[in-house]
């Protein structure tokens, strides 16, 4: 009596945790669409919900159980202590604790007990529900007691017919009545209740039926009906299941419309509903298959989104069915009926539900799976593409308004899904296993590159508008910025097909100058450009079109290898294209973007720059500019005209493509178009905001392109939005992290495009003296109100990115004294007089500007400081400093130099040659010593570099070819004391004597006086050159130093530069301060074609005589040709400079070169890069680049994707770089690529425009 008073207590006392129990389980009943799983759903619910043991009733069961056999287990421990005496068996004794626990009479009560509690619950539940369901409705949480239920009857609600959501629950003999009634005499009524009855009630429940295989059958013998109100409610009912929530109703839904599909092949009595093959099919006739495959082709689109949710032998069911079915009566013999597949090629031609069914990995490799099993569901498409080729097919008719489908139709409709399909599977790797495919009718295996041979061969037929559009989208949609899809596409050969054909169908075989016949072709022109636009969205897509079919980037012949360019013919069209009158718009927007996105490419610009299309291109701009500038409206086009037409907005593309090119700048400035151009571009760039920092660097590489952006004044804008952004930041108050993060991204956003342009030095000048940005960010320099904001350090930003190149440095310290303000700022922000100065952000970026115009030097020849404090190491770096000099510890220590020269193979063959012949065989011996001793990673004294110079530059000059044009051959080798000429007749005949070296007087009014920029220039120099101890300190130094700048400027460089004479100033450091022996090598060297590539400032100075701008040997040349063979050979790290970065870091690079890599690079470095080049070539210069830039790829990989890759490649050390280690690669570069790189190197120098000779600059 007490055990069940006991028993009684506790299920009362346990409702409220059952009820917490059945409202966690509610969501995952309702999921299910029924309660008959809720015993399993337990079962498992402690290992999949997190949150099981924080129900009451665990809490109340684990209490309980704590109450009741805690004694009990604590007796068991203390037995099993006592048996083994306090000595632990080799076994777990939890295992034989908890077998005596679970073995213990008392446990079998606690569980008796425990069940007879919740099935008490569970019925009071069940037999107070109406109380509970009117407590919900009406009820106060004060008043809970009822006295009756408002339901007269006595049964509980739970057990009525409806629920309060409206569905109908059967009782397990309704269902058998269903039966019944689909199994018995057709009788459409008790049909029409069964249905009826099917779609009120719970989705899940019939399927969870014993007899649902009878129920399915019924159902499918209803879709089978001639009866439309039949088949429309036995289709709701398979869709209501699809739509539901329980797993086993979709997939037995799914598999049952399967089944249907089959069903009607199956029967004889039902062939009549399919459409026969090979007539005109009558869609109304055969609706109801057709409703059935649209229900089906919707939820296999959607199935990807769910599949993950179901078993996995569901999908594998699902997916195996639908092959299976797609597989049924596949035949290529003609008659007969229409098969599911051809079916399915009406309502669904692009077969969308397969490209989602292989999108995610998991299901693709089950789709494969079923898909090599029916392997010919993949062998019909094939044939059908096959056929449908092979046959003598019309243009498709389109689709009339009649409820008809013709012949000719259905074979196209089936072309564009077996190619949708195929394209599918080779989308993926999994897929392209499939391949090859033996079709029938074919004698050979049809491979993947066969596949996309159809498709152009399809395309190439031109049968009509709506099918040349249709499967250019396909190969587009196919091939589109995919580096595999586009590779396959490129080795089947179908860049050549195309291009072979749209030469026929054009009627311009071989006369690329015959007006196109564009009424014919029109439509396959445009289909022929799409899918050419869509192979040069890939890097891979590029290189085959400008390099040839199957070259590889980095074969032996370089791009001296390519003797025909798939490029060539495509320019060919392009240009036939935009001289038409004919050419639609369209024609000549895709023509022109091909052609952008083949100069998009520095091969690009190599290959196509020299084409007649930019020769012609260039004469419309230059008719453009005369119209211009003669001050009237642009006059009519001559129609006898050769060159092309274009308005000003279709050109802007073009124009763009050339102005992201050093060599399309230098080109459209040599045309005497720049100013024209850029007036057009940038200024349509800024109204966009398309306004960048690539191309304002490529433009600002020229002075002219500097001078226009100026005059445009599109650069100041970029200073209004950083102060706009800035002072809004300021102001606004508790702004949240993420806030403040995007505020940050976008104030370096805006400063891009200024630190850009100072990594130049005519961009600096354009800053600070060819714009108001200059005295604004002065004033934030120098402006005590200042010193504190963000602006400021922005300010320091861009001047630690001016004062990186040498000429801006200098320039800067003339124009605004940045240095003694600096010291200044320093000084006040030391703690106190004479204290420590405080370590912030702007005193790191203030000493970091002070050291490096301070000090010049290399790796290990100066300490520069880092440019942020997040780098800074406050225990190994120097003290800041607030006057000059800097602390000694910003000088490393240098060995002492040795009084006894070393002996190496350079100064043995430099000693037994002094006196024989310098000819090319004395060069030959001469790169094989160098070369030896590079290679054994010792350097090459500075004593040495003088020797090998002089003597190469005498041997250079007996060669016509090594000579400048104009210049005569060195008939006597010349010395410092052999008998001088004027220099004004260095040139004058080739009887003339080899130049020599004789300075005028110092006092002499006729040669121009230094800039102060110069000036400072050589105090910088010569403290780098006393430092390395290649100097002696004496006062005839300095005056030496001048003299030689001051005789270059005005015997060779007739001129006083804006820029200075690094090169000369390398060469006095070299030669030890000896003035005849400097002398002596820059006259010799000016008159090479080596040297109008090493020496920039001579360079510059041959723009009267020669066919050259200034700067375009260093940009258009140099620069250019880096950027040329660095894609070929290092494609990755190509992109990671010039895609993958938000700035132009080529000006840095070339700012390398213009000062000789002084203060880059350590001092025997740039000894060993001077030998190099004259020993080995003028090539040799883009050589050494690519190597140096492939010695920073790690560090450039690692910054390439932030705002900071500029201001690194600016401001970080080049450490560990010798060029000895790199020979070998640069040797490898030189015989792969010589043959393209050194006449396109030095092609300027060779054009004169008249007869050179000093006196006429």
């Amino acid at each position: 009596m007490e055990k069940e008073k006991k028993v009684a207590e506790n299920g009362a006392g346990l409702v409220a945790e059952v009820k917490e129990l059945l409202g966690h389980m509610d969501p995952m009943i309702y999921l299910a669409g029924t309660a008959d799983n809720t015993s399993e759903m337990l079962a498992y619910l402690p290992d999949m919900d997190p949150a099981f043991h924080k129900l009451l009733l665990v809490k109340t069961l684990r209490k309980t159980m704590r109450d009741d056999l805690s004694k009990i287990i604590e007796g068991h421990i203390d037995t099993y202590l006592k048996e083994q005496k306090g000595k632990m068996r080799s076994e777990n004794p939890v295992d034989h604790l908890v077998e005596k626990v679970v073995s213990d009479n008392s446990y079998d009560d606690f569980v008796r007990d425990a069940r007879e509690s919740v099935e008490c619950s569970v019925q009071h539940i069940t037999d107070n529900f109406d109380d509970e369901i009117v407590t919900g409705m009406f009820g106060s949480d004060d008043d809970t007691t009822f006295t009756g239920s408002p339901n007269d009857s006595n049964e509980s609600s739970l057990n009525s017919s409806l629920n309060q959501s409206g569905l109908l629950f059967l009782h397990p003999a309704q269902y058998l009545n269903v039966v019944k009634n689909f199994q018995g005499i057709k009788e459409y009524e008790s049909w029409h209740d069964s249905l009826n009855i099917l779609l009120a009630v719970t989705p899940g429940e019939p399927v969870m039926q014993e007899c649902w295989p009878d129920i399915r059958k019924g159902l499918k013998e209803c879709l089978f009906d001639d009866s439309s109100q039949i088949f429309d409610k036995a289709l709701k009912v398979h869709c209501k299941l699809l739509t539901s929530q329980v797993h086993s109703a979709v997939k037995e839904a799914y598999l049952n419309l399967l089944d249907t599909l089959a069903g009607f092949y199956m029967s004889k009595h039902l062939l009549h509903k399919l459409p026969v093959r090979g007539e005109v099919m009558n869609l109304k006739s055969c609706e109801s298959i057709f409703r059935i495959l649209k229900v089906l082709i919707e939820f296999q689109r959607e199935l990807p989104l769910l599949w993950i949710r179901y078993p996995e032998r569901y999908v594998d069911d699902m997916v195996d069915g639908t092959f299976n079915l797609l597989a049924l009566n596949l035949s290529l013999k003609g008659g007969g009926h229409m098969s599911i597949w051809e079916l399915y090629c009406v309502i669904d031609p692009d077969a969308s539900w397969l490209r989602r069914w292989v999108h995610g990995r998991w299901g693709r490799t089950k789709t494969f799976a079923a898909m090599r099993s029916n392997f010919m569901v993949l062998l019909h498409s094939v044939s059908c593409c096959v056929l449908h080729l092979d046959s003598d097919v019309g243009a498709p008719p389109s689709a009339g308004t009649t409820p008809t489908l013709s012949p000719d139709l259905l074979s196209h409709l089936q072309f564009l899904h077996s190619c949708n399909f195929i394209l599918a599977a080779l989308s993926y790797a999994d897929g392209r296993k499939l391949f090859p495919v033996n079709v029938p009718t074919k004698d050979e295996l049809v491979t993947i590159q066969g596949i996309c041979q159809i498709l152009i061969k399809a395309l190439n037929r031109n049968i009509s508008k709506v099918h040349n559009l249709e499967i250019s989208l396909l190969i587009k949609k196919f091939c589109a910025q995919d580096e595999g899809k586009c590779m396959i596409l490129c080795d089947a050969g179908t860049v050549e097909l195309l291009l072979q054909e749209v030469c026929k169908v054009g009627g311009m075989d071989n006369n690329p100058e015959q007006k196109l016949n564009l009424s014919v072709v029109s439509s396959y022109i445009e289909a022929v450009l799409l899918i050419l636009e869509a192979i040069l969205t890939t890097e891979v897509g590029q290189k085959y079109i400008l390099l040839g079919r199957k070259r590889k980037s980095s074969s032996k012949s370089g791009l001296a290898g390519v003797t025909s360019s798939p490029a060539t013919e495509v320019m060919n069209l392009v240009y036939i294209l935009l001289k038409s009158k004919l050419s639609s718009s369209t024609l000549k927007r895709l023509g022109l973007s091909v052609c952008c996105q083949l100069l998009s490419s520095p091969v690009g610009v190599h290959i196509c720059v020299d084409h007649p299309l930019m020769n012609s291109f260039l004469e419309h701009l230059k008719e453009r500019q005369r119209d211009v500038c003669d001050d009237k409206l642009p006059h009519g086009h001559d129609p006898s005209t050769t060159h092309i037409i274009l308005s000003v907005p279709q050109s802007l593309p073009l124009l763009t493509a050339l102005l992201l090119s050093y060599k399309g700048v230098f080109l459209l400035e040599r045309e005497g178009v720049l100013p024209l151009v850029l007036t057009q571009v940038l200024q349509e760039l800024a109204r966009n905001g398309r306004l960048n920092s690539r191309i304002l660097a490529t433009v600002c590489s020229s002075v002219e392109g500097c001078n226009v952006v100026g005059k445009l004044r599109v650069v100041e804008p970029f200073w209004d939005v950083v102060c706009e952004l800035v002072r809004g930041d300021g102001t606004l108050a508790g702004v949240g992290q993420q806030q403040q993060l995007e505020s940050d991204s976008a104030v370096e956003t805006a400063v891009l495009p200024l630190l850009t342009l100072l990594a130049t030095h005519q961009g600096t000048r354009l800053v600070f003296r060819g714009t108001s940005i200059g005295e604004k960010v002065v004033t934030a320099l120098f402006s005590g109100n200042e010193v504190l904001s963000e602006l400021h350090t922005i300010a320091l930003r861009l001047l630690a990115a001016a004062t990186t190149v040498l000429d801006s440095a200098v320039f800067l310290q003339d124009e605004i004294g940045f240095q003694e303000e600096l010291l200044r700022q320093q000084s006040e922000a030391s703690s106190g007089p004479g204290g420590d100065i405080i370590v912030d952000e702007n005193s790191v970026l203030r000493n970091h500007i002070l050291v490096k115009t301070y000090l010049l030097g290399g790796w290990g020849e100066r300490y520069l400081p880092p440019l942020t404090l997040h780098h800074t190491q406050p225990y190994s770096m120097p003290p800041l400093f607030s006057h000059y000099p800097p602390p000694r510890e910003y000088i490393p220590e240098k060995p002492i130099r040795s009084v006894h020269k070393k002996q190496n193979e350079v100064w043995r063959f430099l000693t037994e040659t002094r006196h024989g012949l310098h000819d090319s065989g004395w060069l030959a011996h001469c790169r094989k010593a160098v070369r030896s001793v590079l290679a054994s990673g010792d350097d090459i004294k500075s004593w040495l570099v003088m020797d090998i110079l002089e003597r190469c530059v005498r041997a250079l000059q007996s060669s016509p070819e090594e000579l400048l044009p104009g210049c005569p051959v060195s008939s006597a080798v010349p010395s410092p004391t052999s008998p001088t000429t004027n220099p004004a007749s260095w040139w004058g005949s080739p009887t003339t004597q080899s130049p020599t070296f004789r300075p005028s007087s110092p006092t002499s009014t006729s040669y121009h006086q230094l800039s102060s920029p110069q000036a400072a220039a050589v105090d910088l120099v010569l403290r780098y050159g006393s430092e390395l101890q290649l100097l002696i300190a004496s006062p005839s130094v300095r005056e030496n130093f001048t003299d030689i700048l001051r005789y270059t400027q005005h015997n060779i460089l007739h001129s006083s530069p804006e820029d200075c004479d690094w090169f000369t100033m390398v060469m006095f450091l070299i030669s030890g301060g000896n003035l005849d022996k400097c002398g002596t090598a820059v006259v010799g060297l000016s008159r090479l074609v080596v040297g109008g590539v090493l020496w920039p400032a001579l360079a510059d100075a041959l723009t009267a005589s020669h066919h050259i701008a200034v700067r375009e040997m260093t940009w258009a040349g140099i620069i250019h040709n880096v950027q040329l063979v660095l894609n070929i050979e290092i494609p990755t790290l190509f992109l990671a400079l010039q895609v993958y970065t938000d700035t132009w870091v080529w000006s840095v690079v070339g700012e390398w070169v213009r000062c000789v890599f002084i203060g880059v690079l350590p001092w025997s470095e740039v000894c060993h890069y001077l030998v190099l080049v004259l020993l080995q070539g003028s090539d040799f210069i883009v050589y050494f680049l690519v190597a140096l830039l492939r010695h920073l790829h790690p560090s450039i990989i690692r910054h390439s994707s932030s705002h900071t890759s500029l201001s690194h490649l600016q401001t970080s050390v080049i450490s560990g770089w010798r060029a000895g280690d790199h020979l070998t690669f640069m040797e490898a570069l030189c015989r792969r690529h010589r043959r393209t790189v050194l006449p396109h190197l030095t092609r300027p120098l060779h054009a004169q425009r008249y007869h050179y000779t000093p006196k006429q600059l």
